[in-house]
């Protein structure tokens, strides 16, 4: 696994040396790595949650673990003004001690200070969430999940235009009509008007069979008031079958506001999907609507403490009656630089009449920490 693990991270890089020799005019390349590591630990006494099949409720005494672990690893290469390249490996993962794996590369070449020509592995998302709990956009995103190609990128004057073969996961799943062979473009454009942006994209996927295909489609606007305030507003478009009339098309619309008032700082979150009732395209959230509040106290410079409130729909099916609320503590502390932890306690209480006699108030806490190098 390590020997091939190395041998993946050094083609690409030994490659573009090579071919392009003659093209530098440093004396040597630059060499730079960096990443960030994140690890957390949560517990419920009971706990139902729909999002995930958990049904513990019911269950006496009983307290329940999780875990998460990440860690990213990224080598950059400067070989002069005009080539570098990049390779980055990984692990991540739902328990103490995740694999790494090799996350892919690219090289770059720089036409001029607005043109950008690449060739390797590209992972695009858009429009990730700012709420805590679905802010990795690997598992959740107001506007579009992860997708991963192989092939060529072009970033020029705001623009980006990816194309080439599919190398996400879900290419190979047994539900894929095309199996494992899929061709992928993703285009975006950011436009800055003063400190506002507004990015448009689109992402098409064809699994190469009739009417197997997958767009993802949509718009983030981050709106930049001052030091007071700032939003983030997300309209995301999912169709999949393009040609067919079934899946349904889905819209999710989001709003991410958060206000600065001196020592004190009020975030939030509040998201809508409209789904068909019978047939609809996923969207890339586990639920059709949530809210979330929190406002957070500056103690000092390093300490924090917030109040969370959040309410949750807990499903995608519009007609089931499954609603909960969570409200409790949180603490922000961040020491130095680079290094910060959390901790917090919430009650979670079920609020539909689905949940029968697992509709006890359940409790969950947890604590995070997270640094970059």
């Amino acid at each position: 696994m390590n020997n091939k693990l190395l041998l993946g991270l050094s083609l690409p890089l030994m490659a573009s040396s090579l071919l392009f020799a003659e093209d530098a005019k440093s004396d040597g390349p630059t060499f730079a790595v960096s990443g960030s590591v994140e690890f957390e630990a949560n517990t419920h006494y009971k706990q139902v949650d729909p999002r995930g099949d958990i049904d513990n409720n019911g269950q006496d005494s009983k307290w329940f673990h999780d875990y998460s672990s990440t860690f990213d690893l990224l080598f950059q290469v400067k070989f002069n003004d005009k080539w570098s390249a990049e390779a980055a490996i990984s692990a991540d993962g739902d328990n103490t001690a995740p694999g790494f794996a090799y996350d892919g590369a690219f090289i770059q070449y720089q036409l001029n200070n607005n043109i950008a020509i690449k060739a390797g592995d590209f992972t695009y998302s858009e429009g990730a969430f700012r709420y805590y709990d679905y802010d990795d956009p690997g598992d959740a995103a107001a506007g579009m999940m992860e997708r991963s190609i192989r092939g060529i990128e072009v970033d020029a004057y705001g623009f980006v235009i990816g194309a080439g073969f599919g190398a996400d996961d879900d290419d190979c799943s047994a539900d894929s009509a095309g199996g494992c062979t899929t061709y992928d473009v993703h285009a975006a454009y950011e436009l800055a008007i003063g400190e506002h942006t507004i990015r448009p994209y689109v992402n098409y996927k064809s699994y190469q069979t009739e009417n197997a295909n997958s767009l993802r489609a949509g718009v983030t606007a981050n709106l930049v008031f001052g030091k007071v305030a700032n939003v983030q507003l997300v309209y995301g478009l999912y169709s999949d079958a393009l040609s067919e009339d079934s899946p349904k098309m889905s819209h999710a619309f989001t709003v991410e506001p958060e206000v600065s008032l001196g020592k004190l700082t009020i975030k939030g979150t509040a998201y809508y999907a409209l789904l068909d009732d019978d047939d609809p395209t996923p969207v890339d959230a586990p639920e059709y609507m949530f809210a979330y509040v929190e406002p957070i106290f500056a103690i000092t410079d390093q300490l924090s403490l917030g109040v969370q409130g959040e309410y949750h729909t807990m499903t995608l099916d519009d007609d089931a009656d499954l609603q909960q609320v969570f409200v409790g503590p949180k603490a922000y502390y961040s020491p130095v630089e680079k290094l910060s932890m959390e901790a917090y306690f919430h009650a979670c209480v079920p609020l539909g009449d689905d949940y029968g006699d697992s509709d006890d108030v359940y409790f969950g806490a947890g604590a995070y920490v997270g640094f970059t190098f």
